[in-house]
């Protein structure tokens, strides 16, 4: 059973965005909006700013955005029937329950797949002779029966299709199959595939204990090692940990957890006692991971192999320590070990004690800051403190700055008041903001930038720009936040004459993606003929795709011998030739 979309819809209409944030938020009028503080971190200028005919507010200072019901989540540490139900309060009105369809149906579907997946690896597993090279493998890591059930690991056989056809006998279609990443279809004909063959399964389950996804290890040699399942409607890697839902009670009991990169890490800590760790899934440890710990502890603990922990805990906790509502701790281990060989190799206490020992973030990396220069020379306590002031500038609280500051002052035996002055110095540049994706060099390539645009004139304009959702696919673009935002839209607007912005916020799951919502939905698009703009940003993303099919097939030609397979290669040449002539039409019809 579900909350009506009609009783949400209704809910939302009913309750006047700017009465509910002015409970929290002294507000004034700016031209067609409202401004204040934000609720949502400290500042003197106000940023904040609702927009009552859109009913959205947005923080253009820390990215925060969205409508009532985010914004009683946030303030109120509400889930989201709880606050469709706080706010069906507020104006009187009866919430009515239905059952599960449409899209809800399709995630169901998709989790539905993935435990009988789960069913048919582990007794894989356990059950088939030709399993025994996995049971060995795990046998010769350490890892005892009870950890193999407790996880419901498996192994997915040699054939390349055995977990597709037991699906299939069990009612599941290959598009669903497909959808849910549990299978893949062959490049000629109509064949499917099972995406994982010949390796070590780890199922992963969201915090409710679903599983969602697989992570598996190639049996003996092979590449890639490791392969994680595609991001589908329910998981998307950087938003889950592995081993949360086995940890999570005992999170809450020790009131700490631990964060380490592999799967296997989890498993050795676990069985060795140790059952608060979770690991990420081949991504950076994020802010959404944040969050997600933040739900059940205040203090995480990142652990590293001592020969990248400097490198990596700068770059992955730089950028979390401007927004972490938890400690932050950082523990490192001999170089050349993982959490898994240390305990299999010493144990449970000599880990606990390195635990016990870990340094708060900041102060690790401000010591990795500091160490790598020369402080016996003046030039080199300079380039340290400039060093040490970029971290320190990205600290929330004006106490902990003034703090590491101090610390600073001491350890280079420079005045307070000069690395004070260097600090307000660069107080223009405190932090980027969140919802922004960056490339290396520091800016969105074109294609991103038109990307954006066009799911800005979706927001803005559906009735002009609805053209998009049929001509372009997902794959078309390749920005991350871009193409799961497009997912979202194309999905949203099936079937739909009229919207209102505001809905689309139930629908996005992830804290930065609701932030670029808020952000785009506030931009405005100053241009006069808003069809004929429509039209060149399509054209702009189709060049886009055309060009990227260009280039595999250029490179596909490069690898091919044309006196040993003319045909095949007379065939490919014609297709090139094709797009180019279609890329040169495209061109041609905007000039």
């Amino acid at each position: 059973m579900r909350i009506s979309d009609e009783d949400i819809d209704q809910i939302r209409e009913r309750n006047d965005l700017v009465e509910i944030v002015s409970q929290h938020v002294t507000l004034k009028k700016s031209g067609r909006s409202f401004k204040g503080l934000c609720p949502f971190h400290r500042e003197k200028t106000p940023s904040f700013m609702v927009n009552p005919v859109k009913q959205l507010y947005h923080c253009f200072g820390c990215g925060e955005g969205g409508n009532a019901f985010t914004f009683a989540m946030k303030t109120d540490n509400l889930s989201f029937p709880e606050a469709v139900r706080m706010l069906a309060d507020r104006v009187g009105y009866r919430l009515r329950w239905e059952e599960e369809e449409g899209e809800v149906s399709e995630r169901k579907r998709i989790c539905d797949a993935h435990r009988f997946a789960m069913n048919f690896y582990h007794d894989y597993l356990i059950k088939q002779k030709d399993a025994a090279v996995a049971r060995e493998y795990l046998k010769n890591r350490g890892f005892n029966e009870t950890t193999i059930r407790t996880f419901r690991l498996g192994y997915a056989p040699k054939k390349w299709d055995a977990l597709t056809v037991y699906l299939q006998r069990k009612g599941f279609k290959l598009t669903e199959l497909a959808l849910a990443g549990l299978a893949g279809r062959g490049e000629q004909g109509p064949s499917y595939y099972d995406r994982f063959r010949n390796r070590i399964i780890f199922p992963i389950l969201d915090v409710r204990g679903r599983c969602i996804a697989f992570g598996g290890r190639i049996i003996n040699e092979g590449h890639p090692k490791y392969l994680n399942s595609s991001e589908t409607p329910v998981f998307r890697k950087s938003y889950q940990l592995y081993g949360l839902f086995h940890a999570k009670s005992e999170i809450v009991r020790v009131e700490q957890a631990i964060v380490v990169e592999g799967y296997t890490d989890v498993l050795a800590l676990f069985q060795s006692g140790i059952k608060y760790a979770v690991a990420t899934l081949g991504t950076a440890f994020t802010s959404e991971h944040l969050r997600l710990l933040a739900r059940f502890v205040e203090k995480v603990i990142l652990v590293f192999d001592a020969d990248i922990a400097g490198s990596t805990a700068a770059e992955r906790g730089f950028g979390l320590l401007s927004e972490a509502k938890v400690d932050l701790y950082v523990m490192t281990l001999p170089a050349g070990m993982d959490p898994a060989d240390f305990i299999m190799s010493r144990s449970k206490e000599e880990f606990e004690d390195g635990l016990n020992n870990a340094k708060l973030l900041i102060d690790f990396c401000l010591d990795q800051a500091v160490e790598k220069f020369n402080l016996r020379e003046t030039a080199g306590r300079i380039k340290a403190a400039q060093s040490a002031i970029s971290l320190i500038k990205n600290l929330p609280s004006p106490i902990a700055r003034e703090e590491y500051l101090r610390k600073t002052s001491d350890k280079l035996n420079i005045s307070h008041h000069s690395l004070l002055t260097e600090l307000n110095k660069n107080k223009g540049v405190m932090r980027a903001e969140p919802f922004e994706i960056m490339s290396k060099t520091g800016r969105m390539d074109t294609q991103g930038l038109t990307e954006r645009e066009m799911i800005k004139l979706l927001i803005h304009y559906p009735e002009v720009s609805k053209e998009a959702l049929e001509d372009l696919e997902v794959e078309d673009f390749t920005n991350e936040k871009n193409r799961y935002l497009f997912t979202v839209l194309k999905r949203f607007f099936k079937g739909k004459n009229s919207y209102e912005v505001a809905d689309l916020f139930n629908k996005i799951e992830g804290e930065e993606e609701k932030s670029l919502l808020s952000k785009l939905a506030f931009d405005n698009i100053e241009i006069e003929d808003i069809a004929k703009y429509f039209q060149d940003i399509l054209r702009k993303l189709k060049e886009f795709r055309l060009q990227c099919q260009i280039n595999k097939l250029k490179s596909t030609l490069e690898k091919l011998n044309p006196t040993k397979d003319p045909v095949g290669y007379d065939a490919l040449f014609e297709q090139l030739l094709q797009l180019e002539a279609t890329k040169r039409d495209l061109k041609e019809k905007t000039l």
